[in-house]
C-alpha cells in the first residue's frame, strides 16, 4: 500500500506530522515552560523587593538601635523618678508641707485609684482642697511643678471667698494623677525620687 503511495503524499503525510508534533509540543512543554518561566520573574521580582527591602533596614538598623537605647533610657530614668508604692505616705506627706510651707491651708486629701497605664507603674489620683489668698496659691502650684516625680495636674477649680478684699481667700479644688512604681527597685540611685525633695 505504500508502494501507491507517491511522493506528493509522503510529503504531505509528513508536514501534517510535523505540524501535528509542532503543536502537541508547543501545547504541552513550550507553552508551560513559558508559564513557568513567568512565575519565576515574577518570584523573582517579588525577591528583589524583599532584598531592597532589607537591605534599607539593614542600613537603618543601627538608627533604630539608637533610637531603642535612646527610650529604654528614658523609661529607665522615669522610672526612677517614680516615688515607690510603699513610699506613697511620703508623698502625700510632702504635699500636706509644701501647702503649709507656703501658707496654703489644706483642708482635705482625697486619693482613689487611677489604673496601671504602664507595666509596673499605677497611677493614683489625688483630689486636694485647698484655700489661700492667689500669691500663696501660686506659689503652692510651683513647688507642686518642682517636685521630683512625675504628676500631672488636672484640673484646677478657684472660687472666691469673699469680694470685699483686694486680696480674697480663694477655695481650691486640685485634682492630680501621681504615678508610683510598684515593680523592683530600680538599680542605680533607687533611693532618687522618693521622698518628694
Amino acid at each position: 500500500m505504500l508502494a501507491k503511495i507517491g511522493q506528493r503524499e509522503i510529503a504531505i503525510i509528513v508536514i501534517v506530522l510535523s505540524l501535528l508534533a509542532a503543536g502537541i509540543w508547543y501545547a504541552t512543554w513550550y507553552r508551560g515552560a513559558q508559564d513557568y518561566i513567568q512565575q519565576l520573574q515574577g518570584e523573582i521580582q517579588k525577591l528583589e523587593a524583599e532584598r531592597r527591602r532589607g537591605l534599607a533596614a539593614r542600613k537603618a538598623l543601627p538608627q533604630l538601635e539608637a533610637a531603642i537605647a535612646d527610650y529604654e533610657a528614658q523609661i529607665a530614668e522615669f522610672l526612677k523618678a517614680l516615688p515607690p508604692k510603699e513610699d506613697f505616705a511620703a508623698v502625700l506627706e510632702s504635699l500636706s508641707d509644701r501647702a503649709k510651707a507656703t501658707g496654703v491651708t489644706l483642708r482635705s486629701i482625697k486619693r482613689s485609684p487611677a489604673g496601671n497605664p504602664v507595666e509596673d507603674v499605677r497611677a493614683v489620683n489625688v483630689s486636694l482642697s485647698l484655700e489661700s489668698p492667689f500669691p500663696e496659691l501660686f506659689v503652692y502650684l510651683k513647688e507642686l511643678e518642682s517636685m521630683r516625680r512625675f504628676s500631672t495636674i488636672d484640673g484646677l477649680v478657684m472660687t472666691i471667698g469673699g469680694t470685699e478684699s483686694t486680696n480674697p481667700r480663694l477655695s481650691t479644688n486640685l485634682t492630680m494623677t501621681i504615678y508610683v512604681y510598684e515593680g523592683k527597685p530600680p538599680l542605680e540611685n533607687a533611693e532618687e525620687g522618693g521622698a518628694g525633695q
